[in-house]
């Protein structure tokens, strides 16, 4: 609901001017949503069938990408639904890689994310690109939001009832 700034924007001991909400950070698995709402766009729905079990994906020329999970097990054939709701990864891969990373792309740009990486390949799906929180929450409160998007708007001052100023840059 709301971004409180630094605690003194203008102490250089604490850094007060880094806004650590609009600084680029991996995302992990906070993208997973916006992967399988890619896919559900384009036929899957909640019921589909994946797998999550060892596999190989193709990662270059002469490399393959072998994502885990977070609990070094496979749980085997499972639901887009219960794929999401348990945030298994071999699932995502599989489910990027079938849809592809410019549905992905699509979709982040569409709820106001900017993924920002130097690969797109199959790890998308797991977080390896970039964005930021500011961006990361606004995209969530689109799904939230029935798919409409809101801008966040930031306060530059407070007032009282009265019209004097309280806080302000």
């Amino acid at each position: 609901l709301a971004m409180v700034g630094s605690a003194d924007f203008w102490s250089e001991a604490i850094g007060g001017q880094v806004n650590v909400v609009l600084q680029p950070r991996q995302v992990g698995s906070t993208i997973k949503p916006f992967v399988y709402l890619a896919a559900m766009e384009r036929g899957l729905t909640a019921g589909s069938l994946l797998m999550d079990v060892p596999r190989a994906f193709p990662d270059g020329a002469n490399d393959y990408y072998r994502p885990t999970n977070n609990d070094n097990r496979f749980w085997g054939p499972m639901s887009l639904r219960t794929a999401l709701a348990t945030s298994r990864n071999v699932p995502a891969v599989e489910t990027l890689v079938d849809t592809g990373v410019e549905a992905l792309l699509e979709v982040a740009e569409r709820v106001g994310i900017t993924i920002r990486s130097p690969y797109y390949g199959a790890a998308l799906a797991l977080g390896a690109g970039e964005s930021t929180l500011l961006e990361m929450t606004a995209a969530y409160g689109t799904l939230a939001n029935g798919g409409y998007r809101v801008t966040p708007r930031t306060i530059v001052a407070i007032y009282d009832p009265q019209g004097r100023t309280i806080v302000a840059p």
